[in-house]
């Protein structure tokens, strides 16, 4: 299962109703949320916390949504900014691109829309990862299916990678995490490219 309890996420909105809501979605999927309704507290929260991504409402009174992005930018140019706006235009876009914005999201959107885009820009920075027993089981089962595709019994790859049918089973399994070496014996002797065998995992 994807790790995402580390990842910082700050929520401004001058509607105390978004604010709750983003926040709700986003904490329900493992991120770490702090959110402001006052624009002014929040460009303070980044000097204190190290935010990794930013969700800025566009029209907000006091301090206006471009002014946010800016002022958070020039704090912590690291911070990953996503731009909510109901009022899109190619004016306003280009402006939020401009001052560092990564990308903007549409009011009123989906749930799955917003936590699509937050989750691309955390993939983006590779602020996501996978804990350790769940990647051993994604491995093991990307080299079984591999295998199989290519109809080799665990004898036949363990005659090609030099590795032992007990060994290739346990990693198979997801019971034992494999070295890089071990790995990258097992992609060659699949004849593919270890980076090719383990993409997107």
């Amino acid at each position: 299962m994807a790790v995402r309890h580390h990842i910082k996420v700050l929520v401004v909105d001058d509607d105390a109703q978004v604010c709750k809501t983003v926040g709700m979605i986003l904490q329900e999927h493992g991120y770490h949320v702090q959110s402001f309704t006052q624009p002014r507290q929040a460009v303070q929260s980044v000097k204190k916390t190290a935010f990794d991504i930013a969700l800025v409402d566009i029209k907000m009174p006091d301090l206006g949504g471009l002014e946010v992005v800016e002022k958070i930018k020039s704090d912590d140019p690291r911070v990953a900014v996503l731009v909510m706006t109901a009022y899109p235009d190619v004016q306003t876009a280009a402006e939020t691109m401009r001052l560092g914005a990564r990308d903007y999201i549409t009011k009123p959107f989906r749930e799955e829309q917003l936590l699509e885009a937050v989750e691309r820009i955390a993939r983006d920075m590779g602020l996501i990862y996978t804990n350790e027993q769940e990647l051993n089981r994604l491995i093991g089962q990307r080299i079984r299916q591999e295998r199989l595709k290519q109809s080799l019994t665990l004898r036949q790859l363990s005659e090609r990678s030099e590795l032992t049918t007990s060994q290739l089973s346990q990693v198979e399994l997801g019971k034992n995490a494999a070295s890089v070496w071990a790995l990258a014996r097992i992609s060659g002797a699949l004849g593919r490219q270890l980076c090719e065998l383990l993409a997107g995992l």
